[in-house]
């Protein structure tokens, strides 16, 4: 005769395991969703065609600010060959200073000869008068002599002589004295009048090497003008590169922005389609094992259908089977029921800075636990279960305005099920303590409060999820 109560427990777990596929392949078509960043510390859930349209915008940012730094480089190249230009125009008027210096120079070196010369005819004037004045002084004095003999040279001469050659000597004699102080005096007079006229020549001429070396001082004083105003222009066109060469860097440490939240979102994208893989993996894994249990019942199913309807109402009537909301471990699909109510998650701290709901655009899918002080706040789990997922290795435990890539934008965060198709979820956790497979007790710590993943400032992102589905954890909790 047939097991019947065997039987029919077979079927029941066959009907929840084809339930179990049904839920896992709803949530992986249509639940996919990754923890993005939102105002202070709430996480907003957004899609991956949520990430492709920004990563879309960034890269048509990325693009655009890429043809402002081509057009700046562009400027700059321009700019640059004016700066030759300036260069070449301030090497030309160097030369030319160089030039003018050169004739300031040899001008100088002819003033100063002119002033020596000059200086020596003085010397020799001064001489020259001193030898007439002297020739003068002996003039007179000869003059001074005649004057007081009494008598004129001719006549003393006549006078005085022996014999007519006597007197024809001494008549030549005074003639040739005569002779020679005239002489000497239109001499001297002569000499020191072409000294004069020397001196004025060269006191014209060292008027006009003044003027000259004026013009030439002039004329480097305009040359050193004009080098100063090009020197200027080159600053202001090296201060303009300067500034343009600025703009590029800031737009080439946008780009880098852009192109970090862009592989950032990459990783996101990647840790969505693993998680829809392992769901997918183990909704197969589920529909092996059905189809195993199908198997099994087909081969030891001998009794009517009649018998078969009896013996299933007995057990609905009974209330057993995995439907019976008695909290058992291990389910990932039941009636959502939970003995009693959830634990607090995070012990002192109780206020909510976002709950769970929809916010632009996107589903909030639980509730934000956070504080002052609270960074490090031992995380407990919420009811008795089984550490079914571990995610960490997430270093980035700090506020921040984009994802920075981890474990879908949870960070740091672990899963606990709780049985009867509940289970709960810990993230931007800063630790975790628990391994998968592990059993945990309510209240047990599991992990401590940080800011991993996408997350503006430290809490504790807290989700109940009710065979695969986020619902309100208020309605849950204690």
């Amino acid at each position: 005769m047939p097991d019947y109560p065997a039987l029919n427990m077979k079927l029941k777990i066959r009907k929840l395991k084809i339930a179990a596929v049904l839920i896992c392949a709803f949530v992986a078509a249509g639940s996919l969703t990754y923890v993005n960043n939102h105002d202070h510390v709430a996480v907003q859930a957004k899609t991956i065609s949520d990430l492709e349209d920004e990563k879309a915008a960034n890269e048509a940012e990325i693009k655009r600010l890429q043809e402002e730094m081509d057009s700046i480089d562009s400027d700059i190249s321009q700019a640059e060959k004016d700066q030759e230009l300036l260069q070449e125009k301030i090497n030309l008027q160097n030369e030319n200073i160089e030039i003018v210096n050169t004739k300031i120079n040899d001008i100088n070196n002819k003033i100063a000869e002119k002033e020596e010369k000059i200086n020596q005819l003085e010397i020799d004037i001064e001489n020259k008068q001193k030898d007439i004045d002297t020739g003068l002084e002996e003039f007179k004095s000869r003059l001074r002599a005649m004057y007081i003999s009494g008598n004129d040279s001719l006549a003393s001469a006549l006078v005085g002589a022996t014999d007519f050659y006597d007197m024809l000597s001494k008549i030549e004699i005074i003639s040739q004295v005569s002779k020679h102080d005239n002489e000497l005096v239109n001499s001297l007079m002569t000499q020191l009048e072409q000294f004069e006229e020397a001196q004025t020549q060269l006191d014209i001429e060292k008027t006009e090497l003044n003027a000259n070396l004026a013009e030439q001082e002039e004329c480097k004083k305009e040359l050193n003008a004009a080098i100063i105003e090009l020197n200027n222009d080159y600053q202001e066109s090296q201060d303009y590169i300067d500034r343009q060469q600025a703009e590029i860097a800031s737009r080439q440490a946008d780009i880098d922005q852009y192109e970090a939240d862009n592989n950032a979102m990459d990783a996101e994208i990647a840790e969505i389609n693993e998680i829809a893989r392992q769901q997918a993996e183990a909704a197969a894994a589920a529909a092996a094992t059905s189809q195993q249990s199908s198997n099994e019942e087909n081969s030891n199913n001998s009794y009517s259908e009649d018998d078969s309807e009896n013996d299933s109402s007995d057990d609905s009537a009974a209330g057993g089977g995995d439907n019976s909301g008695d909290g058992e471990i291990g389910g990932s699909s039941g009636t959502g029921s939970y003995s009693g109510a959830l634990t607090w998650p995070v012990p002192g701290f109780y206020s909510i800075s976002s709950g769970y709901g929809y916010r632009w655009g996107s589903l909030h899918a639980g509730i934000d636990i956070a504080g002052g002080g609270i960074h490090g706040a031992s995380i407990v789990s919420a009811g008795s279960g089984t550490v079914t997922l571990v995610k960490s290795g997430c270093s980035h435990d700090y506020g921040k305005d984009s994802s920075c890539g981890c474990n879908g934008g949870y960070g740091n965060y672990v899963m606990v099920d709780h049985g009867n198709g509940i289970s709960t979820l810990y993230a931007h956790c800063s630790a975790v303590y628990v391994s998968v497979g592990q059993s945990v007790s309510a209240g047990e710590t599991i992990a401590s409060v940080g800011s991993t993943g996408w997350s503006t400032g430290n809490h504790c992102h807290f989700e109940v999820r009710v065979n695969g589905s986020t619902v309100d954890p208020t309605g849950y909790l204690y």
